[in-house]
């Protein structure tokens, strides 16, 4: 397993450096790929776990929200606005009197994986954009595989096993020492402020931490081991994206804050 996870990291943390040195359009359309990808896998997991969303609607919606964010925030709201339209309008079809579940649910993955994945897009159309997006990346990566390998070397006193049996207080400790060293190294080659240095990898390391478990309650109601099986040794994208999502939202908006960009 870890050989696996080692190889795809190899392959897809350049595929991942290349396009956000890229920016742009590039980036926009590797985020909406990506999210529309992860919202399948989460409408999938509904499914499984007995709820109605209209995959369909909820993944290109998903997808089309980082391209909107792309062209402007006032874009990325109007999308959101249309894409909660269609997710109240087409359960009148498909939800077997089950209006309420089916729309929240549709809703719900459609901010969960598009809304917040266009946040990375926001995040590097910013001014030093792309030297943030960087620390984000290297401080949430770092954080989740610090939280891994302490996790398995050291861990006793288990985190939130009612959502989570594997997770560990020692690993959470772990994950905040590397999300700071993974945003040290990311501020130190962008020279960046210390401040910000700090605070990213603070961030960066809790709100990775809540997204993977937030993934991993869901896939626990669902009965699921993995959200799917795209990405060998880490299971779907939402497995490998699932830190990411929470992190690059909860950052966008200290650093937006931050610099004024608000």
């Amino acid at each position: 397993m870890l050989g696996r996870r080692l190889v795809t990291a190899a392959v897809g943390i350049p595929v991942a450096v290349v396009t956000v040195w890229a920016g742009g359009w590039i980036m926009a359309l590797a985020a909406g790929v990506v999210a529309a990808v992860g919202a399948w896998e989460f409408y999938n997991l509904s499914y499984r776990a007995g709820y109605t969303p209209s995959w369909a609607v909820g993944a290109l919606s998903a997808g089309v929200l980082p391209l909107a964010a792309q062209a402007g925030p006032q874009w990325a709201l109007a999308a959101l606005a249309v894409a909660v339209l269609a997710s109240l309008v087409v359960q009148l079809n498909l939800s077997g009197g089950r209006v309420l579940a089916g729309a929240v649910g549709t809703a719900v993955g459609t901010v969960y994986v598009g809304l917040f994945g266009a946040h990375w897009v926001l995040l590097r159309e910013m001014p030093e954009g792309m030297a943030l997006t960087f620390l984000v990346l290297a401080s949430t990566w770092c954080a989740d595989s610090a939280a891994y390998f302490v996790g398995r070397w050291w861990g006793r006193r288990k985190l939130a096993p009612a959502v989570s049996p594997n997770k560990t207080v020692e690993g959470a400790a772990g994950a905040v020492v590397g999300g700071l060293v993974g945003a040290a190294a990311a501020g130190a080659y962008f020279g960046l402020p210390s401040g910000w240095v700090v605070a990213g990898g603070l961030v960066c390391s809790l709100a990775g931490q809540l997204g993977d478990l937030w993934e991993s309650a869901l896939k626990r109601e669902a009965h699921a081991k993995d959200s799917g099986s795209l990405l060998p040794g880490h299971g779907g994208v939402l497995d490998r994206f699932d830190g990411l999502l929470f992190s690059g939202v909860v950052a966008y908006y200290l650093f937006a804050l931050w610099t004024g960009a608000l």
